[in-house]
């Protein structure tokens, strides 16, 4: 180390690149200032030139970008507390903090474009994509509230892009959802006590919300008289304090959850508060989709239910986004996908469009989906049936229609 006698500032040399590096002690802090040369002359002619030039104020110098992190996103979280944001999104932003971001940066200087992308490689070896899409708005945010703050402990740090081919891996095999059609739901319905038998807690009209709204149950234990629903109301009111998303609607109340709130709405209070209605919803469902579907049954699968069949009934993803609470219409999009059911209706639907086909030009022996195959008249001569022929699979044919061959 060098040190000029009668000064206040020593000279260092950088390991990485042999710069020699003044340090001093200013208002407090630690400064550390590169002279730009490894000639020792050189760098105390330039380290008494910046040392001057600080201590006199001439020289801006930022307090140092270094050290903990976790007291900067403290003071982020505690800026966007509700009601700034709704209670769901500040539960999920310090979530993301706590879990999976301070461990990865605890301090500023970890926090670069190079330590973000090594954090994407090791999230999607343990997550899918949407969930690492979460994690960087979450970063996101944060990096832009740091770097409007007017302070020098963070810079404004270039989050990079998630690659858009990226797919990641399932986080934990968990239970698939129960597929459930709307048939089932009603028959599960007219079978459901309103009251449980132990507690009489009011599973009916609970599990109705769930099935005719397709509501979250957290949110379901916040509805209130007056402040949600009292008897005479036409709709049901879901304000942004009680909504995961922060949502605020109003849902027009169907002749089932009008029938089953009217039942069971307090004078004041809580509707539902929280309980367990398990038992009752998997008992009586044991006798409509049998103890195997049964078993694992929660009004998770009923949402999933209730949304999917608002997505088969109208073509407006806007629609169905507003009943769910969704912000993002590409959350609602998911249940716009063809389920096994409408991939069996849309085969069969182009089956007997074969079939009306087939009536024309020729005898075709297809099945029929309700009573098995059909013979259909043939006129000779006629090339279409040739062309009829050869556009079915003549070998590796999918199972059920083999018979599509003209004969």
């Amino acid at each position: 180390m060098v040190r000029k006698r009668g000064g206040g500032f020593s000279l260092t040399p950088d390991k990485r690149n042999g710069f020699l590096i003044c340090r001093f002690w200013h208002a407090g802090e630690t400064v550390t200032l590169s002279t730009r040369t490894r000639d020792p002359a050189e760098a105390r002619r330039i380290a008494a030139q910046l040392y001057a030039e600080t201590v006199s104020g001439r020289r801006r110098v930022d307090a140092p970008k270094r050290g903990k992190l976790s007291p900067i996103v403290a003071e982020w979280l505690a800026a966007i507390e509700p009601p700034i944001v709704s209670q769901g999104d500040w539960n999920r932003c310090e979530l993301t903090w706590r879990v999976q971001l301070l461990p990865r940066f605890p301090n500023i200087e970890n926090l670069t474009p190079a330590s973000i992308g090594d954090f994407y490689q090791a999230r999607l070896r343990e997550v899918k994509r949407e969930t690492v899409r979460k994690d960087r708005a979450v970063l996101v945010r944060f990096v832009q509230w740091a770097s409007m703050q007017g302070r020098n402990y963070i810079d404004r740090v270039e989050v990079p892009p998630l690659a858009k081919k990226v797919r990641g891996v399932q986080a934990v095999p968990g239970r698939e959802v129960t597929e459930i059609d709307r048939a089932e739901v009603l028959a599960i319905l007219r079978l459901l006590p309103t009251y449980s038998e132990r507690k009489r807690r009011p599973v009916l009209a609970l599990i109705t919300l769930g099935a005719e709204y397709g509501l979250r149950r957290e949110m379901m234990e916040k509805l209130r008289v007056p402040e949600h629903y009292k008897l005479g109301d036409d709709e049901i009111r879901i304000t942004a304090e009680i909504d995961k998303e922060g949502e605020a609607r109003a849902l027009e109340l169907t002749p089932l959850a009008r029938e089953a709130l009217e039942r069971i709405a307090p004078e004041e209070g809580l509707i539902f508060g929280r309980y367990d209605y398990r038992r009752t919803l998997r008992k009586a469902a044991a006798q409509v989709i049998g103890e195997e579907r049964a078993r694992y049954l929660t009004l998770r699968d009923l949402r999933h239910a209730a949304l999917t069949d608002l997505a088969e009934c109208t073509q407006s993803v806007g629609a169905v986004a507003a009943i769910a609470g969704h912000r993002d219409l590409q959350t609602t999009s998911r249940y716009f996908n063809a389920r096994k059911r409408a991939a069996t209706a849309a085969l069969r639907a182009r089956t007997a469009a074969d079939r009306r086909l087939a009536t024309v030009t020729g005898t075709v022996t297809v099945p029929d989906p309700q009573s098995g195959t059909t013979t259909l008249p043939r006129k000779k001569g006629d090339g279409r049936v040739a062309q009829l022929d050869r556009a079915l699979p003549s070998g590796g044919r999918s199972r059920g229609f083999e018979s599509l061959r003209v004969r």
